[in-house]
């Protein structure tokens, strides 16, 4: 069975959404699986059915390691293609030509019917994602990917459902979605237009590239006709580990720097792209003002988005993926709405990161905490004989930390959690150390990137609300999007109902300020 060689990440990211599923038997299910990618004339001949295929393509082969690709009519020649993609991904991949008694499932793009054990359609239309589970739905030709590239994740989703129904809470398949992430809304409410002409959308910050950040830009990249400037801003490289997720990676891609790599599937589109391989705090710093209209946050913890609220841009626009949902959120700063660091207010007492993290390390003694603030402050390597110390105090191999004695203590501490080397503190640090389905973050990071798109002014007539969540472990429901208001002011209060703050974001803005 062609297991890719991240599978280890694969197995962690699937125990965190399957109830009670034993590893044997999960991989078991994975052998008994052929999941099929088929399309027609159609679907290859529109810039949206591409869009979809290659999203679906790049979502199978993080996954599944038995795979067909099948072309419905007419020349085949795309089949190689989407093929030598899957296998830069997954060098190991099993490519089946003759289906047997396995578990089939499909997923279709274009308007020819196909008969499978479970099979999902998908189709997009401009701003419209299409996904069904009775009938095919078409791609159309626009250049607008966000349709398209939604409707894969969400079909993607609906075939993670078929294949582990049994470990799952509501495997129920979607019968009909149409989904529109002009205005966030389903069904008869969904929004649709042209992109319009010669837009440019501007310069916008995108904070952090990794999981939601490729999906971002590989829905950037497949933009045409479209102008803008985009700083990637991230200071990590890629790790083995993080091909589980992260779209725009192969195996090749291996510690290549994050900024560099996106800016470089950037290359082809009208956008502009500059490369920080800096923090956010390092980019604020190299800008030489603090005057940021829009910033588009993928990152990874509660901190690193408060530090992007704390900075004061005239407009955020976050996207996140945690236990049970993902989804954007909009934020102004002086309003009614909340502000992003609203969202992340703490609800209870938590104590100093510096004996948090000493404790998940075996770390006791007030000697011992104190040593770890330094470390946590001064941010240089743990170095060889700390990691041997932990493993001791944690009671395993060194070998299973020594690869990380590079890195400073909160990356040492992340990439020990992650591997499930080390157990985490009750109050530590919660849903930032997750790890979603490729499906989820490519979800999250195109409706970050059609968002950005779509809030330029003169593409849509109203804005939706503060929030738009989806839960894709089971069926879209008919709304997805809420406002959510500040917090009256109390014991706990929030930056955007401090005067301090709340004048200095006048001054900076005065009366563009929303």
């Amino acid at each position: 069975m062609g297991l890719a060689p991240f599978f280890d990440r694969t197995r962690q990211s699937v125990a965190q959404v399957l109830r009670d599923v034993h590893p044997d038997a999960f991989e078991q299910r994975l052998a008994e699986t052929v999941v099929t990618l088929a399309f027609d004339s159609q679907a290859a001949s529109t810039a949206e059915g591409l869009a979809s295929l290659d999203m679906a393509a790049r979502l199978i082969a993080r996954l599944y390691p038995r795979v067909r690709v099948l072309m419905l009519d007419g020349d085949d020649v795309l089949v190689d293609e989407l093929i030598a993609l899957m296998r830069n991904i997954n060098p190991n991949l099993e490519i089946v030509t003759e289906i047997g008694t396995e578990l089939h499932v499909a997923v279709v793009a274009g308007g020819t019917k196909l008969e499978s054990d479970a099979t999902v359609y998908m189709g997009s239309d401009r701003w419209i994602a299409r996904v069904s589970t009775v009938a095919p739905v078409r791609s159309v030709g626009s250049p607008n990917p966000f349709g398209a590239g939604a409707a894969a994740c969400i079909a993607m989703a609906n075939v993670f459902r078929a294949v582990f129904a049994l470990w799952m809470v509501r495997p129920a398949l979607d019968i009909e979605v149409t989904f529109s992430l002009l205005n966030f809304e389903l069904g008869a409410l969904a929004a649709n237009t042209d992109l319009p002409t010669g837009l440019d959308f501007g310069l916008v910050q995108l904070a952090g590239v990794g999981a939601i950040g490729n999906a971002f830009v590989w829905a950037m990249s497949r933009l045409r006709g479209v102008k803008g400037e985009i700083d990637l801003i991230d200071h990590e490289v890629v790790d083995l580990t993080n091909l589980q997720r992260y779209l725009l990676t192969a195996m090749t891609d291996v510690d290549a720097s994050k900024v560099a790599l996106a800016a470089s599937a950037l290359k082809e589109s009208g956008i502009e792209a500059r490369a920080f391989a800096t923090t956010w705090a390092g980019y604020v710093e190299q800008a030489g003002h603090h005057r940021f209209d829009r910033v588009a946050v993928a990152l990874d913890t509660v901190r690193d988005r408060i530090q992007v609220q704390g900075s004061l841009p005239r407009r955020v626009y976050n996207a996140w993926t945690q236990a049970g949902d993902l989804g954007i959120s909009r934020h102004g700063f002086d309003g009614n709405e909340a502000c992003l660091a609203c969202l992340y207010l703490p609800t209870g007492k938590r104590r100093n990161e510096d004996e948090i993290v000493a404790e998940e390390l075996g770390l006791r003694t007030q000697e011992q905490i104190l040593r770890v603030r330094a470390m946590l402050h001064l941010g240089t390597p743990v170095g060889e004989q700390f990691v041997r110390e932990i493993a001791a105090n944690v009671g395993t191999d060194a070998a299973t930390l020594l690869p990380f004695a590079d890195l400073p203590l909160r990356a040492f501490r992340q990439k020990a959690i992650c591997g499930n080397v080390i157990l985490r503190a009750a109050d530590g640090a919660g849903p930032e150390l997750e790890v979603p389905m490729a499906f989820q973050s490519g979800l999250a990071g195109v409706m970050l990137a059609a968002e950005i798109v779509a809030s330029t002014p003169n593409v849509r007539a109203t804005p939706p609300a503060t929030r738009s969540v989806v839960d894709l472990t089971r069926a879209l429901p008919s709304r997805i999007t809420f406002p959510t208001l500040k917090r009256a002011p109390g014991p706990v209060r929030c930056i955007c109902q401090d005067p301090d703050y709340v004048g200095v974001y006048r001054a900076k803005y005065g009366a563009e300020a929303v």
